[in-house]
């Protein structure tokens, strides 16, 4: 579970009221499946409630150094933020393509979205640099540096703007703290902020903070 202050995704505040975000997954030989939801806990979006959700199945190849993720992304009720644009749907599926490699300390990865249902021809590119520290034996510190950008297609129909552009830099931090071997809380912190100027213009707010707690268990 996963408490924000906002539903921040790719840069784009999509709920600037509380939301919680339940998830729970299964893993085997190499698959996951993900079931996750957005539920809006103030009525400053359209209500409180479930809002969103989605499942994802992905496949995680690890080599001597480089990790490879694929992965389908299947979304319902996805939100947009409050703008003019001319939506179609709101169900739609990706499909994405994530790779990571260390480089000394730090670990620089790149993820690839393409859409393949509701808006064929949307596709969302991220990078970045990673570091992650052991702090004590059940403390963990990761701080990550990513930068976004998007087709004219994407622009189009999460931002009204109809213009492939260099979407957004973000930093995130996290402190993860296990409690025993199944139980971890995590408290994290994210800033990004809109880099286009026409995106910009689109767009209120251009820099947004969102913070949360999560924890969760294993088996």
């Amino acid at each position: 579970m996963d408490f924000n202050s906002g539903y921040v995704w790719r840069g784009l505040l999509l709920d600037d009221g509380r939301v919680g975000q339940p998830s729970a997954w299964i893993s085997a030989f190499g698959f996951t499946l993900t079931a996750w939801s957005n539920i809006a806990m103030t009525n400053t979006s359209g209500g409180s409630g479930l809002q969103s959700g989605g499942l994802t199945l992905a496949y995680n190849r690890d080599g001597e150094k480089l990790k490879i993720e694929a992965a389908l992304d299947a979304y319902t009720g996805q939100q947009m933020p409050d703008i003019e644009a001319d939506i179609e749907a709101r169900n739609t599926m990706e499909g994405s393509l994530k790779l990571s490699y260390p480089v000394g300390p730090l670990r620089i990865f790149t993820t690839h979205a393409f859409d393949l249902l509701a808006y064929r021809g949307s596709y969302f590119g991220a990078a970045g640099l990673e570091y992650s520290r052991q702090v004590t034996k059940n403390t963990e510190f990761t701080i990550s540096a990513r930068s976004g950008w998007a087709s004219a297609k994407f622009n189009d129909v999460y931002i009204g703007v109809d213009k492939s552009a260099f979407n957004f830099v973000g930093v995130e931090g996290s402190l993860t703290y296990y409690l025993g071997r199944r139980m971890y809380f995590r408290p994290h912190i994210e800033f990004s902020s809109i880099t286009d100027r026409m995106l910009r213009g689109q767009l209120a707010p251009a820099n947004i903070v969102n913070f949360g707690l999560a924890f969760g268990f294993r088996k």
